[in-house]
């Protein structure tokens, strides 16, 4: 009887992390949805000649209601190309603040041939107002661009 004990703890205490788990990735579901809400990400890839280097242009613009909060330090970081085929000439970018939007320049030189996808990731800072109260919000936002090696 008390090995059937330990085998209903064990699947209970497994239920309860599939359910725990299960939880937290629909709440990163909604974060990414609430970030949408936000504001709009525009990022072009870019293609250069082997060795040239290249800027990528990253633009976060806040919807209806929001804001960029200028006194954070907005960046892009953990810079990073799959194949290793891209070389950053910076390894966080600070965003400028330009008509109401937040602008990356993202200095990049490929290294080989072909497409190359990069990945990072934006630390943006929003501020909204509900109710005469002002909040902050902090969010962490993927990039996803892909940058190509010609000759």
């Amino acid at each position: 009887m008390q090995r059937l004990n330990r085998w209903n703890s064990a699947f209970y205490l497994l239920a309860a992390f599939s359910v725990a788990l299960a939880g937290s990735a629909s709440l990163g579901i909604s974060l990414a949805a609430e970030t949408e809400d936000m504001a709009a990400v525009t990022v072009e890839g870019v293609s250069a000649k082997v060795g040239e280097k290249a800027t990528i242009v990253a633009k976060i613009t806040p919807r209806e209601g929001y804001k960029i909060a200028d006194a954070y330090r907005n960046r892009l970081s953990t810079l990073s190309a799959e194949d290793d085929g891209v070389e950053f000439q910076d390894k966080v970018v600070r965003g400028q603040l330009l008509e109401g939007s937040l602008v990356f320049k993202i200095r990049v030189t490929a290294r080989t041939l072909g497409p190359h996808p990069v990945n990072g990731v934006f630390r943006v800072a929003f501020v909204n107002s509900l109710d005469a109260d002002y909040h902050l919000d902090i969010k962490s936002v993927p990039l996803i661009v892909t940058v190509t090696g010609t000759e």
